[in-house]
């Protein structure tokens, strides 16, 4: 019993961070480059009960492939410590128990986001969830097949890199050291602490901070407008009305978008734009 109260203790740490990363959305912007990806926030629209059909397009690299990574993996592996955890703590669940498992989860999840008002159901999620369950469980078989002291050393190797991880979540969360990655606090977070979305004086400076953002505007259309970014690749960014832009000035609109102004985008799981920040002093 001893040695599966840590693992228990992992369980509860680990079921309060999913519900309120994949239940409740508060997901921190994730930066890859000059682009940052905003995946938290009230989703709506049409529910999808159609299985892959939002996963094609993603497979089919119609979305992007960080977008496509980011999204269909990030909606699996959020999910493997559930087959793993739970397996261990309750060391007697066959497959069949496993499957109801990874099959309830992904409807929970995703029940609960619709009856709450917080986000869509689609049964892509839940067959990308209970597949990180699945995935968890086989893990588990895995290890649990090893003698005493490879499981020691796999321990030993999963604390260890858990530890880098939560170090290196630590030192990009706060920018410690400038990474070609990182983690920034949500748009909700710095609604609620009024933290300029660009981490600086948004009525003097250049909101892109001297890096020219993510790449400059070559179209306007309705709704949309088509981005270079700096390796030349062009990409269509969409609008809605919930898309907030600004410039140094303060808030701006999207009819304040011209041809080659230079941006920084915070696009969603849609390639959606929820923020444009317009370059430059105004």
């Amino acid at each position: 019993m001893r040695k599966r109260i840590f693992p228990l203790i992992l369980l509860v740490a680990y079921l309060f961070l999913l519900i309120k990363v994949l239940v409740f959305k508060e997901v921190a912007l994730i930066r890859i480059g000059e682009l940052k990806f905003n995946f938290g926030g009230i989703q709506v629209g049409p529910a999808n009960l159609i299985p892959f059909r939002s996963i094609l397009p993603y497979v089919l690299g119609e979305r992007g492939f960080l977008i496509a990574v980011l999204n269909i993996g990030g909606n699996i592996v959020a999910l493997v410590p559930l087959g793993f955890l739970v397996s261990f703590v309750f060391g007697n669940l066959n497959a069949k128990k496993i499957f109801l498992l990874s099959v309830a989860s992904g409807l929970t999840i995703e029940l609960t986001q619709l009856v709450l008002r917080i986000g869509i159901f689609d049964i892509d999620d839940v067959i990308l969830n209970g597949l990180g369950v699945l995935i968890g469980f086989w893990k588990y078989k895995m290890y649990n097949g090893f003698s005493k002291p490879i499981q020691k050393i796999i321990a030993t190797i999963c604390l260890t890199l858990l530890s880098g991880l939560v170090i290196l979540y630590i030192i990009a969360y706060n920018q410690i050291i400038h990474l070609p990655f990182g983690l920034e606090p949500s748009i909700s977070e710095q609604k609620q602490k009024n933290i300029p979305t660009n981490h600086a004086d948004t009525n003097c400076c250049d909101l892109c901070k001297g890096t020219g953002g993510t790449g400059g505007i070559v179209e306007i259309r309705e709704n949309a407008f088509t981005l270079v970014h700096k390796d030349g690749k062009k990409e269509i960014i969409k609008l809605n009305t919930k898309t907030i832009v600004k410039n140094s000035a303060g808030p701006a609109t999207p009819a304040d978008l011209k041809l080659g102004d230079r941006v920084t985008v915070i696009i969603d799981d849609t390639e959606t734009a929820s923020m444009v920040l317009i370059c430059g002093i105004k």
